[in-house]
């Protein structure tokens, strides 16, 4: 039986680590002053923006044969990829046909992805219903992480993923925009906090593409806002980590 005084054998031992700390007078300070901007806040709708550059792009899977076809045969990918008649054209066999001519977007059964690059080059903006500057940030990850905005990374894709590398090359399209990519309401009941912000974002080909905004749990809708003009396009076939 153990000592009157001294620890039961059957009671674990609390550590330092494990005690809830208290609250300091700082911290019960920011949260009653917290709850009093929140009182005091009328209920609004405010604007999340982003804009700069980014763009569209996906990876599919090419039978090698139709590869070979267009390699051989000196058939320009790019005319190929945007004009609906090339096909007819330079009477190129349907069989021989990576995607319906014009329609490269449609060759992404690997990836597909748009909206604005994750780069400091571009920027978030918070507007209220004014259409003042509330908040604003570059999207550099560390800027926005710095910010106290949660950055987190949905996928990352490459070409060499695909599943029959030995019977199929990899295809990468790709159109350069700048503009607007996302333009959303954000319904408040207290004031803005950018540490409630998250956002989310895929890796194509080394490509980060946001993909995603939401505020305290809840996604904000914004793709509507898509307005952009294309800048400039790139295609090509890649076989086994080369770029032909």
């Amino acid at each position: 039986m153990p000592w009157p005084f001294g620890p039961d054998e059957d009671t674990p031992e609390v550590s330092e680590d494990t005690k809830p700390k208290r609250k300091t007078k700082k911290d019960k300070l920011a949260e009653q002053e917290e709850l009093i901007q929140t009182l005091k806040f009328t209920p609004r709708t405010y604007t999340v923006i982003m804009s700069g550059y980014g763009g569209e792009i996906v990876l599919g899977s090419v039978d090698r044969s139709i590869y070979n076809y267009f390699k051989e045969n000196d058939i320009d990918l790019e005319e190929y990829a945007w004009d609906s008649d090339y096909a007819e054209e330079n009477e190129i066999p349907e069989d021989m046909r990576p995607f319906e001519p014009g329609c490269w977007h449609d060759c992404d059964n690997i990836s597909h992805e748009s909206g604005v690059e994750l780069s400091d080059y571009n920027m978030i903006y918070v507007n209220d219903e004014n259409n003042k500057e509330v908040w604003s940030c570059s999207l550099d990850a560390e800027a926005l992480e710095n910010a106290g905005v949660e950055v987190e990374c949905f996928s990352e894709d490459l070409c060499e993923d695909r599943s029959d590398r030995e019977n199929t090359v990899g295809f990468i399209g790709q159109s350069v925009e700048k503009g607007t990519f996302f333009d959303g309401a954000l319904d408040l009941k207290a004031p803005f906090d950018p540490k409630k912000l998250s956002i989310i974002y895929s890796d194509v080909e080394g490509w980060c593409l946001i993909g995603g905004v939401s505020y305290d749990g809840e996604d904000i809708e914004g793709m509507d806002g898509y307005s952009t003009s294309g800048k400039s396009s790139e295609f090509k076939f890649y076989d086994t980590g080369e770029d032909d």
